[in-house]
Protein backbone atom coordinates (compact mmCIF):
# COMPACT_ATOMS: atom_id res chain seq x y z
CA UNK A 1 0.00 0.00 0.00
CA UNK A 2 2.81 2.69 1.21
CA UNK A 3 4.42 1.56 -2.01
CA UNK A 4 1.31 2.85 -4.32
CA UNK A 5 0.61 5.82 -2.47
CA UNK A 6 4.54 6.92 -3.02
CA UNK A 7 3.83 6.37 -7.20
CA UNK A 8 0.40 7.88 -6.77
CA UNK A 9 2.13 10.73 -5.12
CA UNK A 10 4.89 10.91 -7.33
CA UNK A 11 2.46 11.17 -10.62
CA UNK A 12 0.91 13.89 -9.15
CA UNK A 13 4.05 15.38 -8.77
CA UNK A 14 5.04 14.80 -12.50
CA UNK A 15 1.82 16.04 -13.83
CA UNK A 16 0.85 18.59 -11.62
CA UNK A 17 1.73 21.97 -12.68
CA UNK A 18 4.53 23.49 -10.82
CA UNK A 19 4.67 27.10 -8.33
CA UNK A 20 6.88 28.04 -11.01
CA UNK A 21 6.02 27.44 -14.95
CA UNK A 22 10.00 27.33 -15.52
CA UNK A 23 10.13 23.97 -13.42
CA UNK A 24 7.87 23.08 -15.92
CA UNK A 25 9.82 24.02 -18.98
CA UNK A 26 12.85 22.37 -17.60
CA UNK A 27 10.90 19.14 -16.41
CA UNK A 28 9.66 18.71 -20.47
CA UNK A 29 13.82 19.69 -21.45
CA UNK A 30 15.03 17.02 -19.16
CA UNK A 31 12.86 14.43 -20.50
CA UNK A 32 13.79 15.21 -23.89
CA UNK A 33 16.98 15.32 -23.63
CA UNK A 34 17.29 11.56 -21.95
CA UNK A 35 15.21 10.37 -24.45
CA UNK A 36 17.40 11.68 -27.66
CA UNK A 37 20.30 9.64 -26.93
CA UNK A 38 18.07 6.22 -26.50
CA UNK A 39 16.57 6.64 -30.10
CA UNK A 40 20.38 8.09 -30.95
CA UNK A 41 21.52 4.42 -29.59
CA UNK A 42 19.07 2.46 -30.82
CA UNK A 43 19.36 3.97 -34.56
CA UNK A 44 23.37 3.15 -34.45
CA UNK A 45 23.07 0.08 -32.97
CA UNK A 46 20.97 -0.92 -36.05
CA UNK A 47 22.89 0.89 -38.50
CA UNK A 48 26.07 -1.22 -37.45
CA UNK A 49 23.61 -4.16 -37.87
CA UNK A 50 22.96 -3.47 -41.46
CA UNK A 51 26.62 -2.60 -42.11
CA UNK A 52 27.62 -6.14 -40.67
CA UNK A 53 24.14 -7.85 -42.89
CA UNK A 54 25.55 -6.33 -45.68
CA UNK A 55 29.59 -6.93 -45.30
CA UNK A 56 28.47 -10.36 -44.62
CA UNK A 57 26.40 -10.51 -47.25
CA UNK A 58 29.43 -9.81 -49.83
CA UNK A 59 31.58 -12.00 -47.71
CA UNK A 60 29.57 -14.87 -48.40
CA UNK A 61 30.12 -15.18 -51.93
CA UNK A 62 33.81 -15.58 -51.64
CA UNK A 63 35.01 -16.73 -48.21
CA UNK A 64 34.08 -20.14 -47.24
CA UNK A 65 31.79 -21.00 -43.74
CA UNK A 66 34.75 -22.93 -42.52
CA UNK A 67 38.23 -22.99 -43.46
CA UNK A 68 40.90 -25.96 -42.74
CA UNK A 69 44.20 -25.03 -42.99
CA UNK A 70 47.80 -26.40 -41.82
CA UNK A 71 49.21 -25.00 -38.72
CA UNK A 72 52.73 -25.42 -40.20
CA UNK A 73 53.86 -24.74 -43.64
CA UNK A 74 51.32 -23.01 -46.20
CA UNK A 75 50.17 -26.64 -47.73
CA UNK A 76 49.74 -30.43 -46.75
CA UNK A 77 49.21 -33.32 -48.36
CA UNK A 78 45.78 -34.25 -48.62
CA UNK A 79 45.78 -37.94 -48.01
CA UNK A 80 46.77 -36.47 -44.44
CA UNK A 81 43.09 -35.48 -43.90
CA UNK A 82 40.29 -37.77 -44.49
CA UNK A 83 38.10 -35.80 -46.76
CA UNK A 84 34.95 -38.64 -46.64
CA UNK A 85 35.06 -38.21 -42.97
CA UNK A 86 34.50 -34.58 -43.37
CA UNK A 87 31.86 -34.39 -45.54
CA UNK A 88 29.83 -36.89 -43.13
CA UNK A 89 30.11 -34.40 -40.20
CA UNK A 90 27.25 -34.10 -39.22
CA UNK A 91 26.25 -29.94 -39.96
CA UNK A 92 28.44 -30.15 -43.33
CA UNK A 93 26.98 -29.71 -46.34
CA UNK A 94 30.02 -29.96 -48.97
CA UNK A 95 33.95 -29.60 -48.95
CA UNK A 96 36.61 -28.28 -51.42
CA UNK A 97 40.20 -28.93 -51.10
CA UNK A 98 42.10 -25.57 -52.34
CA UNK A 99 45.62 -24.83 -53.74
CA UNK A 100 46.14 -21.09 -53.40
CA UNK A 101 50.05 -19.57 -54.25
CA UNK A 102 50.87 -16.88 -55.37
CA UNK A 103 51.95 -16.09 -59.16
CA UNK A 104 52.70 -14.28 -62.68
CA UNK A 105 49.97 -13.60 -65.49
CA UNK A 106 50.79 -12.70 -68.74
CA UNK A 107 49.16 -11.58 -72.12
CA UNK A 108 49.95 -10.15 -75.17
CA UNK A 109 52.41 -7.24 -73.34
CA UNK A 110 50.98 -7.03 -70.15
CA UNK A 111 51.79 -9.14 -67.39
CA UNK A 112 50.34 -9.10 -63.16
CA UNK A 113 51.22 -10.91 -60.33
CA UNK A 114 48.40 -12.49 -59.03
CA UNK A 115 47.02 -15.19 -56.85
CA UNK A 116 45.92 -18.83 -58.43
CA UNK A 117 43.46 -21.04 -56.76
CA UNK A 118 43.21 -24.66 -57.66
CA UNK A 119 39.73 -25.97 -57.25
CA UNK A 120 38.18 -29.13 -57.26
CA UNK A 121 34.98 -30.24 -58.76
CA UNK A 122 32.93 -29.35 -55.58
CA UNK A 123 33.98 -26.28 -54.90
CA UNK A 124 30.93 -24.10 -56.78
CA UNK A 125 28.95 -26.20 -53.95
CA UNK A 126 30.62 -24.71 -51.78
CA UNK A 127 31.64 -21.13 -52.78
CA UNK A 128 28.30 -19.59 -54.56
CA UNK A 129 30.79 -17.81 -57.20
CA UNK A 130 28.51 -18.91 -60.14
CA UNK A 131 26.44 -15.70 -59.20
CA UNK A 132 28.96 -13.15 -59.62
CA UNK A 133 29.91 -13.77 -63.26
CA UNK A 134 29.97 -11.03 -65.76
CA UNK A 135 30.89 -12.82 -68.60
CA UNK A 136 31.52 -16.48 -70.08
CA UNK A 137 30.93 -19.49 -67.66
CA UNK A 138 32.39 -20.91 -64.89
CA UNK A 139 34.49 -24.12 -65.88
CA UNK A 140 38.09 -24.81 -64.92
CA UNK A 141 38.07 -28.08 -66.82
CA UNK A 142 36.39 -29.10 -70.15
CA UNK A 143 36.94 -32.39 -72.15
CA UNK A 144 39.98 -33.12 -69.43
CA UNK A 145 41.71 -29.38 -70.34
CA UNK A 146 42.20 -27.19 -67.89
CA UNK A 147 40.46 -23.51 -67.78
CA UNK A 148 41.18 -20.30 -66.15
CA UNK A 149 38.08 -18.17 -64.37
CA UNK A 150 39.88 -14.80 -63.49
CA UNK A 151 38.46 -11.72 -61.21
CA UNK A 152 37.83 -8.62 -63.04
CA UNK A 153 40.38 -6.83 -61.39
CA UNK A 154 42.81 -9.34 -63.08
CA UNK A 155 41.24 -8.46 -66.53
CA UNK A 156 41.60 -4.75 -65.67
CA UNK A 157 45.49 -5.10 -65.10
CA UNK A 158 46.01 -7.26 -68.19
CA UNK A 159 43.83 -4.22 -70.16
CA UNK A 160 41.31 -7.32 -70.82
CA UNK A 161 38.44 -6.38 -69.05
CA UNK A 162 35.69 -7.04 -72.09
CA UNK A 163 33.68 -9.70 -73.11
CA UNK A 164 35.85 -10.69 -76.15
CA UNK A 165 38.57 -12.18 -74.19
CA UNK A 166 36.44 -15.33 -73.60
CA UNK A 167 38.66 -18.07 -74.82
CA UNK A 168 41.78 -16.21 -75.29
CA UNK A 169 45.18 -18.16 -73.50
CA UNK A 170 46.62 -16.67 -70.43
CA UNK A 171 50.10 -17.56 -69.48
CA UNK A 172 50.82 -18.42 -65.80
CA UNK A 173 54.68 -18.40 -64.15
CA UNK A 174 55.34 -19.96 -61.25
CA UNK A 175 58.80 -20.64 -59.56
CA UNK A 176 59.49 -24.42 -59.70
CA UNK A 177 60.44 -25.58 -56.63
CA UNK A 178 62.31 -28.37 -57.78
CA UNK A 179 64.58 -26.76 -60.21
CA UNK A 180 65.12 -23.04 -58.53
CA UNK A 181 68.81 -22.02 -58.29
CA UNK A 182 70.21 -19.13 -56.58
CA UNK A 183 73.35 -19.33 -59.26
CA UNK A 184 71.25 -20.43 -62.22
CA UNK A 185 68.14 -19.08 -61.73
CA UNK A 186 67.38 -19.31 -65.56
CA UNK A 187 64.48 -22.23 -66.57
CA UNK A 188 63.83 -22.34 -62.15
CA UNK A 189 60.17 -21.34 -63.24
CA UNK A 190 56.95 -23.57 -64.27
CA UNK A 191 54.87 -22.17 -67.40
CA UNK A 192 51.44 -23.27 -68.39
CA UNK A 193 49.07 -21.44 -71.02
CA UNK A 194 45.97 -22.14 -70.29
CA UNK A 195 42.08 -20.82 -72.18
CA UNK A 196 39.48 -18.34 -69.68
CA UNK A 197 36.34 -19.38 -69.92
CA UNK A 198 34.94 -16.79 -67.30
CA UNK A 199 34.81 -13.35 -65.77
CA UNK A 200 34.18 -13.08 -61.91
CA UNK A 201 33.67 -9.77 -59.93
CA UNK A 202 33.82 -9.79 -56.00
CA UNK A 203 31.39 -7.63 -54.54
CA UNK A 204 34.03 -6.86 -51.84
CA UNK A 205 36.73 -5.63 -53.78
CA UNK A 206 37.12 -4.26 -57.22
CA UNK A 207 40.98 -4.87 -57.42
CA UNK A 208 40.22 -8.71 -56.64
CA UNK A 209 43.54 -10.57 -57.97
CA UNK A 210 42.64 -14.14 -58.09
CA UNK A 211 42.73 -16.51 -60.82
CA UNK A 212 40.88 -19.62 -60.39
CA UNK A 213 41.36 -22.94 -62.25
CA UNK A 214 41.81 -26.95 -61.92
CA UNK A 215 43.19 -28.28 -58.94
CA UNK A 216 45.62 -30.05 -60.78
CA UNK A 217 46.50 -27.61 -63.30
CA UNK A 218 47.80 -26.03 -60.10
CA UNK A 219 48.70 -28.92 -58.62
CA UNK A 220 51.35 -29.10 -61.97
CA UNK A 221 52.02 -25.17 -62.10
CA UNK A 222 53.40 -25.01 -58.60
CA UNK A 223 54.69 -28.34 -58.03
CA UNK A 224 52.67 -29.68 -55.51
CA UNK A 225 51.18 -33.10 -56.21
CA UNK A 226 48.80 -34.22 -54.19
CA UNK A 227 48.89 -31.26 -52.45
CA UNK A 228 46.55 -28.71 -51.18
CA UNK A 229 47.01 -25.67 -49.06
CA UNK A 230 43.23 -25.44 -47.62
CA UNK A 231 39.74 -26.87 -47.47
CA UNK A 232 36.59 -24.78 -47.79
CA UNK A 233 33.23 -25.98 -45.98
CA UNK A 234 30.29 -25.61 -46.51
CA UNK A 235 27.64 -26.00 -43.42
CA UNK A 236 23.91 -26.77 -43.58
CA UNK A 237 21.55 -24.32 -43.37
CA UNK A 238 20.39 -23.55 -39.53
CA UNK A 239 23.62 -25.78 -38.59
CA UNK A 240 25.77 -23.95 -35.73
CA UNK A 241 29.59 -23.03 -37.46
CA UNK A 242 31.11 -23.05 -33.47
CA UNK A 243 29.81 -26.55 -32.83
CA UNK A 244 30.35 -27.78 -36.50
CA UNK A 245 34.29 -26.69 -36.84
CA UNK A 246 34.50 -28.41 -32.97
CA UNK A 247 33.10 -31.59 -34.67
CA UNK A 248 35.28 -31.18 -37.49
CA UNK A 249 38.36 -30.37 -35.46
CA UNK A 250 37.99 -33.88 -33.73
CA UNK A 251 38.17 -35.43 -37.18
CA UNK A 252 40.81 -33.64 -38.82
CA UNK A 253 43.23 -33.48 -35.87
CA UNK A 254 45.63 -31.41 -34.31
CA UNK A 255 47.96 -30.55 -37.17
CA UNK A 256 45.23 -28.47 -38.87
CA UNK A 257 43.67 -25.19 -37.70
CA UNK A 258 39.46 -25.04 -38.03
CA UNK A 259 38.15 -21.31 -38.77
CA UNK A 260 34.48 -19.82 -39.01
CA UNK A 261 34.40 -17.24 -41.06
CA UNK A 262 34.08 -14.65 -38.66
CA UNK A 263 37.46 -15.75 -37.10
CA UNK A 264 39.11 -16.22 -40.59
CA UNK A 265 38.27 -12.85 -41.87
CA UNK A 266 39.35 -9.68 -39.15
CA UNK A 267 36.37 -7.28 -40.43
CA UNK A 268 34.00 -8.96 -38.68
CA UNK A 269 35.53 -8.44 -35.37
CA UNK A 270 36.50 -4.83 -36.58
CA UNK A 271 32.90 -4.04 -37.17
CA UNK A 272 31.99 -5.53 -33.59
CA UNK A 273 34.66 -3.75 -31.95
CA UNK A 274 33.65 -0.92 -33.26
CA UNK A 275 29.93 -1.26 -33.12
CA UNK A 276 30.22 -2.12 -29.26
CA UNK A 277 33.12 0.90 -28.94
CA UNK A 278 29.96 3.44 -30.35
CA UNK A 279 27.33 2.12 -27.56
CA UNK A 280 29.60 2.33 -24.46
CA UNK A 281 30.80 6.24 -25.89
CA UNK A 282 26.86 6.47 -26.35
CA UNK A 283 26.39 5.54 -22.80
CA UNK A 284 28.48 8.37 -21.79
CA UNK A 285 26.77 10.36 -23.74
CA UNK A 286 23.47 9.28 -21.55
CA UNK A 287 25.46 9.30 -18.53
CA UNK A 288 25.89 13.07 -19.22
CA UNK A 289 22.53 13.67 -20.55
CA UNK A 290 20.87 11.78 -17.57
CA UNK A 291 22.77 14.97 -15.14
CA UNK A 292 19.67 17.28 -16.58
CA UNK A 293 17.29 15.33 -14.70
CA UNK A 294 19.24 16.20 -11.56
CA UNK A 295 18.78 19.99 -11.51
CA UNK A 296 14.76 18.33 -12.58
CA UNK A 297 15.11 16.86 -9.02
CA UNK A 298 16.29 19.20 -6.85
CA UNK A 299 13.99 21.88 -8.27
CA UNK A 300 11.42 20.30 -7.53
CA UNK A 301 12.23 18.69 -4.31
CA UNK A 302 12.92 22.49 -3.50
CA UNK A 303 9.37 23.53 -4.68
CA UNK A 304 7.25 20.97 -2.47
CA UNK A 305 9.20 21.54 0.71
CA UNK A 306 6.05 22.55 2.49
CA UNK A 307 4.78 19.39 1.19
CA UNK A 308 7.23 17.62 2.76
CA UNK A 309 7.08 19.08 6.22
CA UNK A 310 2.91 18.25 5.90
CA UNK A 311 4.14 14.70 5.11
CA UNK A 312 6.45 14.42 8.49
CA UNK A 313 3.98 16.77 10.18
CA UNK A 314 1.41 13.48 9.03
CA UNK A 315 3.25 10.88 10.23
CA UNK A 316 5.46 10.14 7.27
CA UNK A 317 9.02 8.65 7.70
CA UNK A 318 11.80 10.30 6.36
CA UNK A 319 12.72 7.51 3.74
CA UNK A 320 8.60 7.39 2.70
CA UNK A 321 9.26 11.31 1.36
CA UNK A 322 12.75 10.34 -0.17
CA UNK A 323 11.33 7.68 -1.91
CA UNK A 324 8.46 10.11 -3.69
CA UNK A 325 10.94 11.87 -4.67
CA UNK A 326 12.85 9.01 -6.39
CA UNK A 327 9.99 7.41 -7.90
CA UNK A 328 9.18 10.73 -9.23
CA UNK A 329 12.77 10.89 -10.63
CA UNK A 330 11.57 7.10 -12.15
CA UNK A 331 8.21 8.04 -13.53
CA UNK A 332 10.29 10.82 -15.42
CA UNK A 333 12.77 8.43 -16.92
CA UNK A 334 10.40 5.89 -17.94
CA UNK A 335 9.15 8.41 -19.68
CA UNK A 336 12.04 9.39 -21.29
CA UNK A 337 12.71 5.56 -22.36
CA UNK A 338 9.49 4.92 -24.05
CA UNK A 339 9.95 7.94 -25.89
CA UNK A 340 13.32 7.36 -26.41
CA UNK A 341 12.59 3.69 -27.78
CA UNK A 342 9.13 4.72 -30.03
CA UNK A 343 11.27 7.44 -31.61
CA UNK A 344 14.35 5.26 -32.40
CA UNK A 345 12.02 2.09 -33.37
CA UNK A 346 10.24 4.21 -35.53
CA UNK A 347 13.06 5.81 -37.30
CA UNK A 348 14.78 2.29 -37.81
CA UNK A 349 11.91 0.52 -39.19
CA UNK A 350 11.08 3.51 -41.42
CA UNK A 351 14.66 3.47 -42.56
CA UNK A 352 14.78 -0.41 -42.79
CA UNK A 353 11.53 -0.93 -44.79
CA UNK A 354 11.43 2.85 -47.15
CA UNK A 355 15.11 3.45 -47.32
CA UNK A 356 14.72 7.33 -46.70
CA UNK A 357 18.19 8.10 -46.35
CA UNK A 358 19.93 7.42 -49.18
CA UNK A 359 23.87 6.35 -49.69
CA UNK A 360 26.05 5.99 -53.16
CA UNK A 361 24.98 3.24 -54.85
CA UNK A 362 27.87 3.02 -56.82
CA UNK A 363 30.83 2.61 -53.72
CA UNK A 364 28.42 -0.07 -51.34
CA UNK A 365 26.06 -1.57 -53.90
CA UNK A 366 23.23 -0.63 -52.12
CA UNK A 367 20.31 2.38 -52.71
CA UNK A 368 20.12 3.19 -48.77
CA UNK A 369 22.10 2.55 -45.96
CA UNK A 370 21.55 -0.38 -44.64
CA UNK A 371 20.14 -0.94 -40.92
CA UNK A 372 18.73 -3.75 -38.84
CA UNK A 373 16.72 -3.41 -35.90
CA UNK A 374 17.68 -6.12 -33.00
CA UNK A 375 15.27 -6.67 -29.86
CA UNK A 376 18.88 -7.55 -28.01
CA UNK A 377 20.59 -4.32 -28.82
CA UNK A 378 16.90 -2.64 -27.65
CA UNK A 379 16.59 -4.54 -24.71
CA UNK A 380 20.44 -4.08 -23.72
CA UNK A 381 19.75 -0.15 -24.12
CA UNK A 382 16.78 -0.06 -22.06
CA UNK A 383 18.68 -2.09 -19.10
CA UNK A 384 21.56 0.05 -19.38
CA UNK A 385 19.22 3.43 -19.48
CA UNK A 386 17.56 1.91 -16.58
CA UNK A 387 20.92 1.13 -14.74
CA UNK A 388 22.22 4.83 -15.04
CA UNK A 389 19.03 6.59 -14.47
CA UNK A 390 18.73 4.69 -11.49
CA UNK A 391 22.16 5.25 -10.11
CA UNK A 392 21.64 9.24 -10.54
CA UNK A 393 18.40 9.64 -9.35
CA UNK A 394 18.96 7.98 -6.21
CA UNK A 395 22.33 9.35 -5.21
CA UNK A 396 20.59 13.13 -6.51
CA UNK A 397 17.61 12.77 -3.80
CA UNK A 398 19.28 11.27 -0.85
CA UNK A 399 22.17 14.02 -1.24
CA UNK A 400 19.63 16.77 -1.13
CA UNK A 401 17.56 14.79 1.61
CA UNK A 402 20.78 14.75 3.62
CA UNK A 403 21.76 18.24 2.90
CA UNK A 404 18.21 19.80 4.02
CA UNK A 405 17.69 17.57 6.68
CA UNK A 406 14.43 16.66 5.22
Amino acid sequence: MSLNLRYLIAARYVRSPKSHSVINIISGVSIVAMAVPVAAIILLMSIFNGLEDMTRDQFNAVDPDINITPRQGTTFPIGDIDGERLRSTEGVEAISFILEQSALVEAKDKRAIITVAGVDDAYTDVIPIKELLIAGTFTTSLDEADCLVAAQGVMYDLDMLNTSSIGQRLRLYAINRSRISTLLPVGGYTRRELPLTGIYAPKVNEKHSTIVTSLRAAQELFNYPERASSVEVRIAEGADAERVAEALQSVAGEKFRIRTREQSNSIYRLMALEKWGVFFIAMMVMLIASLSIVGTLVMVMIDKRDDMQTLRTLGATRRFVCDIFISEGRLMALISLAIGLLIGITLTLAQQIFGFVGIDAQTLLINAYPVRLSLVDVALTAVAYALISYLVINITVRAVMDKNNA
